[in-house]
């Protein structure tokens, strides 16, 4: 009962199908013969298999309209199935067979695929931009650290060299105490 709910479309197109089959059985025509009216040739098979169903699903509704919408008697079961219409066979086997896509639609799809593979070259293309970026960003970086940590180095240097002047002269080692004694923290918190 699921299946038959899950596959409503495949249902109904056998139902057509069959509806098509016992109607042609019922007037006695062969099933190849068509109205001159409705002879049309098609370049694509698919449309042609399209207008054919549609043309049944109108024919069997004119024809329940026509009965009253009655019911078809529920016939008894048989003990082997009875052999299946060529069309019946050719819709059951067409389910089977992945369709093949028409010129258009494969047209359509690629260029549906060439706008995606644009679109994700195009991200890149901005992924690409900001990482150099980044990348020009960081070696300005470490350029100027490494200049910066060179100044550092040579300023220490020299304060250490000026320092060590400094601590060799008396007079200024008492300045240096009492620089200490003024700016340092007050005695009560020295450790």
């Amino acid at each position: 009962m699921d299946w038959i709910l899950n596959h409503m479309q495949v249902v109904i197109a056998i139902a057509g199908v069959v509806a098509y089959w016992l109607n042609q059985r019922k007037t006695g025509q062969p099933e190849d013969s068509v109205a001159p009216h409705q002879e049309k040739n098609f370049e694509d098979p698919e449309l042609a298999e399209r207008t054919r169903r549609i043309r049944e699903e109108i024919q069997r509704k004119i024809e329940q309209r026509a009965r009253g919408y009655a019911q078809e008697q529920p016939t008894l079961p048989r003990d082997e199935p009875p052999a299946l219409p060529p069309i019946l066979r050719e819709v059951l086997l067409r389910q089977t067979e992945p369709p093949k896509p028409t010129r258009a639609a494969t047209s359509h799809l690629e260029a549906q695929r060439m706008a995606e593979i644009l679109e994700q070259q195009a991200a890149l293309a901005e992924r690409l931009k900001q990482a150099q970026e980044m990348k020009a960003a960081a070696q300005r970086r470490t350029q100027f650290e490494t200049e910066a940590g060179s100044n550092e180095e040579q300023a220490k240097v020299a304060v250490r060299g000026a320092l060590g002047d400094d601590l060799r002269d008396p007079a200024a080692l008492r300045r240096a105490f009492v620089l200490r004694e003024i700016l340092g923290p007050p005695v009560a918190l020295r450790p």
